[in-house]
């Protein structure tokens, strides 16, 4: 199960490296007016790959929890994280 997330969300997003930056980019999931499923839009761009990467999880977490239907996967985890505390 764990494949098959990670292919969904790694068809969504990337981090790419241009012109000595590093860019995340993200795909719409559908084909809608005016945005093409093959077309790639510019997030943020980033000097270090670190930056990027973080950028990257966060918005693969908000993948996973409003277009995946993990959310409430996420409370839970959260949840029993803070009770440990």
């Amino acid at each position: 199960m764990k494949t098959r997330i990670l292919k969904k969300v790694n068809q969504r997003i990337r981090i790419i490296e241009k012109n000595d930056m590093f860019v995340v980019q993200n795909r719409h999931q559908f084909k809608t007016k005016g945005l093409n499923v093959d077309e790639w839009n510019d997030l943020n761009s980033f000097s270090t790959i670190e930056r990027a990467v973080m950028k990257k999880n966060s918005y693969i977490v908000m993948i996973l929890m409003r277009d995946l239907g993990f959310r409430g996967e996420m409370i839970r985890r959260r949840t029993k994280r803070k009770r440990r505390k």
